[in-house]
């Protein structure tokens, strides 16, 4: 997030580029222009914690309030790169860098070779080829002209490029179908009550080791308390409790300086581990790591250990073992995507609601272990890779389209009924709030906005959600995106929702607990009384396959 100091700078900053007459068009709104700004350093803390969607659709939200071409040209080259290395779509990417070549002159340099850079990642050289050369010619003594020489170096010692297969059009993605109405396998005969069989799960090309995954239990400038019985570090022995913080860029361990600026602490038996206010109890072992100044307590623990706190961190133990089957199956899903994807971080997750919750040992039960273990190796792919498993509490009887939500579209993420979900918790709400209060809330948001007099919904996507709000004020009228400004400005649960004005007041009546896009806990909660788990699955990510990967 934020802070008070980096706010002031980035206030001087735009105050210092509107007088140079950087902006285009009419004068930009400092309010709004700093509404911009927090919109991308929100991105940033968003795809830090694992929300790539809703980072995009910051970046979005960025570049719909600025007029300064420095906070645009910003906003789209963080976009193009959450495009490229978070959210699996290379072509989206290449479109945004050409956007950037094309219409920022100051920013075409970049823009053209990125978009050399990554073509060549993406292994089409043909097409990075000429973009590379095209970027010399134009930029003889550019700043990346050292990095393009090398890449043409290398496509000219690479050998050809196969034949490329004919292209094969997708079969159209059918419209999904509530498991409570799924077709009987025998024409003629009544429906047995699922489960009938066993769950369709395709065996891995090539079965891997279950994975171990980084779970980054803190992130501080102070220190952490590691304990349990039997922990050992080395040059440290075997104790029961160490202290870690940072002196300068290595790490102190009681009290002692070390040389290095990381340390494993392994122990066979569960380690606790306590920093600042969270305490946890944890299986695996532990990485203390400096990086950027800050410590960072890290838990190494096998990929199933995860899930069995994961699951009941996430979901009721009370809840339908197929209910929690499906819930083991996404967080399984979603954390595999987050490891592959954060190689070259520290860690692949965060251990709260940011990537998902994981409370430690004590959140374990019978119930979930077993969810855990009859789904072992089970993930949800499209297209040979995992899947980005979105889900979110309660999708309000109609779960939501990605593509009308954060403007990516992902097939396995669309926008369908879900009555189910209505029978559920969370699946209702309406707050209540004065005119001043609303129009203090957009203010805050950077709007600027005097005699508040309408909010109507101006664009809605497929499921019903208002996507974009019409603001009508005597101060003029507005149109800006409802989940940047509206849901986060009041704080609203949701976007499915009608607005309406009553006794002065404006009331908020909505339905859902989140984005609502992909899985819905509840209305999973109450499916799987009487539906697989892998028919759930299907329903919330359809197009989607099961398969076992270890």
């Amino acid at each position: 997030m934020i802070n008070v100091s980096k706010m002031l700078f980035v206030s001087a900053t735009l105050w210092v580029l509107m007088a140079c007459g950087v902006a285009f068009g009419a004068q930009p709104d400092p309010a709004q222009e700093h509404e911009a700004r927090y919109n991308i350093n929100e991105a940033a803390y968003l795809i830090e914690v694992g929300k790539y969607m809703e980072a995009l659709e910051n970046y979005q939200s960025a570049l719909e309030l600025s007029r300064i071409p420095k906070t645009r040209i910003d906003a789209l080259l963080s976009k193009a790169t959450l495009l490229s290395a978070f959210l699996d779509a290379p072509g989206k990417a290449l479109e945004v860098y050409r956007k950037v070549s094309k219409e920022y002159p100051q920013a075409a340099e970049i823009g053209r070779y990125r978009e050399g850079l990554l073509l060549f990642e993406l292994d089409r050289p043909s097409e990075a080829k000429p973009v590379l050369q095209n970027y010399l010619k134009a930029y003889p003594i550019g700043k990346f002209r050292f990095q393009a020489e090398a890449l043409l170096e290398q496509i000219k010692k690479a050998p050809p490029e196969p034949t490329p297969t004919p292209e094969i059009k997708p079969t159209p993605i059918p419209k999904p179908i509530p498991p409570t109405e799924l077709p009987s396998p025998h024409p003629g005969l009544p429906s047995p009550t699922p489960p009938v069989k066993p769950p369709s799960v395709k065996l891995s090309p090539r079965l891997i080791p279950s994975p171990e995954l980084r779970v980054r239990l803190c992130k501080t400038t102070g220190s952490a308390t590691i304990s349990g019985t039997n922990v050992c570090a080395k040059g440290f022995d075997c104790k029961n409790r160490f202290v870690v913080k940072k002196a300068g860029g290595v790490l102190m361990v009681n009290g002692s300086r070390t040389s290095g600026s990381e340390m494993l602490f392994e122990s066979k038996n569960p380690i606790v581990v306590s920093c600042g206010k969270k305490k946890k109890r944890v299986r695996g072992n532990i990485l203390a790591k400096l990086r950027k100044g800050k410590l960072y307590i890290i838990n190494l623990v096998d990929m199933e250990l995860y899930l069995r706190s994961v699951v009941p961190s996430e979901s009721y133990a009370s809840w339908p073992l197929e209910t929690l089957k499906a819930q083991t199956v996404a967080a399984r899903t979603y954390a595999y995507y987050q490891l592959r994807h954060r190689k070259t971080w520290a860690f692949d997750v965060v251990d709260d609601e940011g990537d998902q919750a994981y409370k430690g040992m004590k959140r374990e039960t019978k119930k979930t272990d077993r969810a855990v273990r009859e789904t072992k190796g089970q993930i949800l792919s499209y297209g040979n890779k995992p899947i980005l498993a979105m889900y979110s509490a309660n999708s309000g009887g109609y779960t939501a389209d990605a593509g009308s939500i954060f403007g990516l579209e992902k097939p396995y993420l669309v926008a369908h009924p879900d009555p189910e979900s209505l029978k559920g918790k969370m699946a209702r709400w309406k707050k209540t709030f004065s005119v001043s209060e609303v129009e203090r809330a957009l203010n805050r948001r950077g709007l600027k906005i005097k005699g508040l007099k309408r909010i109507e919904p101006a664009k809605k996507g497929p499921s019903g959600r208002i996507i974009k709000i019409r603001i009508i004020a005597d101060s003029g009228t507005k149109t800006v995106r409802t989940r940047t400004t509206l849901r986060r400005a009041l704080k609203l649960p949701e976007i499915l929702l009608e607005i309406k004005k009553e006794n002065g007041n404006f009331v908020f009546d909505g339905k859902g607990w989140g984005h609502g896009v992909g899985y819905s806990q509840w209305g999973s909660a109450i499916l799987g009384k009487k539906t697989s788990y892998d028919k759930i699955l299907t329903f919330y990510y359809p197009t989607a396959s099961l398969i076992k990967r270890w």
